[in-house]
């Protein structure tokens, strides 16, 4: 099987017409490549030109980028239309299990095989049915390979299928084209789910689920025979775990209950077979789990068939070929079986996804209604599915057109739906970002794919109008190391400064200390400009723990919208010094200035617990003794405001950490950050009486900070009142000047 090539014939709908830019050799019969690096490309004087795309185009591509090649941005709704469709997309499920390979086994090794799995008569002589087993052991072994071959051959046929549906719910204007081909997919499922269902017995199944809702029966300690096990209480505690391990083998296999005999060995274990009343001790055993399949033998006898309909408990698109597994691998083997023996009808209707018609008899019935599964089983009372029972199929304004994503004018747009957002997952490989959306209820947002996928699951209407990626680069630029520059001699961190006369007091906490942070440690391992594209758009955020990463099933971990190191461009994890800030009379802060907090008063801290509701200290999401340690935030933190972790007493940091980070501060709060230490030197230079600094400079330190101009006072004091407060405390220590009392 190869890739799947885009050929002329094939319908593009929306799409045709779109610009899209190839590389050509000179020559008006060359071919065309959807890329310069194309290895089938190899004339140095490739010319690159906008072609529309359309059947003629088509035609002239090289059969590598027909193939796989992308010609369209990542991420538009081109893109993923080509990568749906080429590649290991439709036109490759199209072209499998349409009939018989030659790794396929045909009817008549089918029909072999069940003849050594399924014996004709099941109360022929033990001992005889035992010596035959020996004598065909290989053989058997054999059979049970046809049959696991077969099945995984019906379900991969299913999952195909399926895909097949998902694409073409997707893109509607594919469905007539593909018709023929997804018949012939069908009716040779059809085939495949018979033979599977010749392997098994239905018998057996039905054996399985009343063993599988049978209540513990009453086990025979005091019965001789087990004497070895030791005093009745411990036999019966053997008894019970072979009664335990019994059933739940026989409830999850397709196979007769009497494959399970050889448990009966875990009551010897440790037990040498020479002891006096070994052998009989099996034997009782055996005749146990006789008895315990004969009781459920009678609850098989039941009257009565029911009709039952199956759907898939999760209706998310299918994950592509070669690219995670299937709904249909996590079906326990009964339940394969049960599918394999029972079902009547596949209807594919006008949803993309199978709804399963089985007759079956009352104890599977039973446990298919009552078990957890990926399928979700409601029985039916007619006697058959109405024809295009299940889900309706996407509206003409559901489909993936031009428009859903980043690829039209805003005014073009379209609403966004859960299926557009699976199929970018399923396809675009940094479809994990940040997104600008626009929404009727809050208007401009910035989100993560999943909250995007949940929102849209919930109902949210609203339209995309940016994703990280699609920033422009000149946004970035300047953040960026000039070409040829030399890296920096001071390291990825800034050095500590502690004098508040110094210009670089406070830049390790700045939002622009934060891009170069950033810069410096996605240096020669991640794209830089995605990197600090995300971070502009993170920042208008307005709690950073919507920026967590949501865990997804399918994969078994965590979809980051971004690298890890973002999330030092937007926290700077250290902590402010507040004792400007604290008034005196905290015992705490015992030579606290009492300054107004100003425009820092809003600043987020964000720790593990801010207000002491749990055991043990705070810490901070850099911090090591964090569990689990990640470096960001989630929704198990606390958020607080600078004004409320002041004089917070219970708050208990960790001394490591700090206990918390803060989210980086703009110019302005920087600003006012160094001004507020360096009055509070003076402050503290005034009450020492310390002739450390000379007067003039005193005077020139003190004229700067109460000199505020209109605009300055306005950005520094949002609330009424913080700026008459400063100019109080310069106010004193110009007065303290003049009386002689400060240096």
């Amino acid at each position: 099987m190869t890739y799947g090539l885009l050929t002329p014939d094939v319908p593009l709908g929306p799409f045709e017409g779109a610009c899209v830019t190839v590389w050509s050799a000179q020559g008006r019969e060359a071919k065309l490549h959807s890329k310069s690096s194309c290895s089938y490309l190899r004339s140095a004087r490739a010319t690159q030109r906008e072609v529309r795309l359309d059947a003629s185009a088509i035609g002239k591509l090289c059969t590598q980028c027909a193939a796989y090649g992308s010609w369209a941005r990542p991420g538009t709704g081109l893109a993923i239309f080509l990568d749906t469709v080429t590649g290991l997309g439709l036109l490759y499920e199209l072209g499998r299990f349409c009939q018989a390979d030659e790794d396929s086994f045909g009817d008549e090794e089918v029909d072999e095989a069940a003849c050594l799995l399924l014996p004709v008569s099941s109360d022929s002589d033990e001992s005889a049915r035992a010596e035959e087993e020996d004598e065909s052991w290989e053989e058997l072994r054999e059979a049970r390979q046809v049959r696991e071959t077969v099945f995984a051959e019906w379900l991969d046929a299913l999952t195909s299928l399926h895909r097949v549906h998902h694409i073409l719910d997707l893109f509607p204007w594919l469905k007539c084209w593909a018709e023929p081909k997804v018949q012939r997919k069908a009716d040779y499922l059809q085939v495949l789910r018979a033979r599977a269902g010749r392997l098994v017995a239905p018998g057996a199944l039905a054996l399985a689920a009343a063993v599988s809702v049978m209540k513990e029966p009453d086990v025979p300690a005091d019965d001789p025979a087990f004497a070895l096990l030791g005093a009745p209480a411990k036999t019966a505690g053997e008894l019970t775990s072979l009664w335990q391990r019994w059933r739940s083998r026989v409830e999850s296999s397709w196979d007769h209950p009497r494959e399970q005999e050889y448990l009966v060995h875990h009551l010897a274990r440790g037990m040498s077979s020479r002891r006096k009343g070994y052998d009989r001790m099996l034997e009782q055993a055996q005749m146990l789990l006789g008895v315990w399949e004969a009781a459920a033998r009678s609850a098989t006898a039941e009257d009565g068939q029911r009709v039952l309909l199956g759907r898939l408990a999760d209706d998310g698109a299918p994950a592509a070929a070669g690219r995670g597994g299937s709904a249909f691998d996590r079906l326990s083997e009964w339940e394969q079986g049960a599918l394999a023996s029972y079902t009547v009808a596949v209807d594919w209707g006008r949803s993309a996804h199978p709804v399963f018609s089985l007759r079956v008899p009352q104890p599977v019935a039973t446990r298919l209604l009552s078990q957890p599964s990926v399928l979700v089983y409601e029985l039916l009372a007619e006697e058959a599915p109405e024809a295009g029972d299940g889900s309706a199929a996407l509206e003409a304004d559901g489909w993936l057109q031009p428009g859903v994503f980043d690829d039209t004018p805003v005014h073009g747009r379209r609403l966004v739906r859960k299926e557009h957002l699976r199929a970018l997952r399923g396809t675009a490989g940094d479809a994990e970002q940040l997104y600008t959306v626009l929404g009727m209820d809050a208007g401009v947002e910035v989100v993560t794919l999943g909250v995007l996928e949940q929102r849209c699951a919930a109902g949210w209407q609203g339209v995309i109008l940016a994703a990280a990626s699609d920033l422009p680069d000149a946004l970035v630029e300047a953040s960026l190391p000039r070409a040829g520059e030399a890296p920096e001699d001071d390291g990825v961190w800034a050095r500590h400064v502690y004098d508040p006369e110094q210009e670089d007091f406070g830049r390790r906490l700045s939002a622009a200390e934060g891009e170069r942070v950033l810069v410096r440690l996605c240096e020669e391992r991640q794209d830089v400009r995605k990197a600090l594209k995300s971070l502009v758009l993170a920042r208008s955020v307005a709690d950073l723990r919507d920026l967590e990463a949501i865990r997804d099933d399918r994969q078994g971990y965590p979809l980051r919208p971004f690298v890890a190191a973002v999330w030092n461009g937007l926290l700077a994890m250290e902590q402010l010094d507040l004792e400007p800030f604290a008034s005196a009379e905290d015992e705490d802060w015992p030579d606290g200035s009492g300054l107004p907090l100003g425009v820092l008063a809003s600043v987020q801290a964000y720790t593990t617990d801010a207000f002491g509701r749990f055991q043990g200290r705070a810490h901070s999401p850099g911090c090591a003794h964090r569990h689990p340690y990640g470096g960001g935030v989630n929704h198990r933190d606390d958020r607080a405001s600078i004004e409320e972790l002041l004089g917070n007493k219970e708050f208990d940091p960790c001394s490591k950490c700090g206990g918390y980070a803060v989210r980086r501060l703009s110019d302005t709060q920087v600003a006012y950050y160094r001004a507020a230490h360096r009055l509070h030197h003076l402050i503290q230079l005034s009450a020492s009486h310390h002739r450390t600094t000379e007067a003039g400079e005193y005077v020139r330190r003190l004229d700067e900070l109460s000199n505020l101009d209109t605009q300055t006072a306005q950005a520094w004091f949002p609330v009424r009142g913080q700026a008459s407060r400063w100019r109080q405390v310069t106010h004193r220590l110009r007065a303290e000047l003049q009386n002689g009392t400060s240096p």
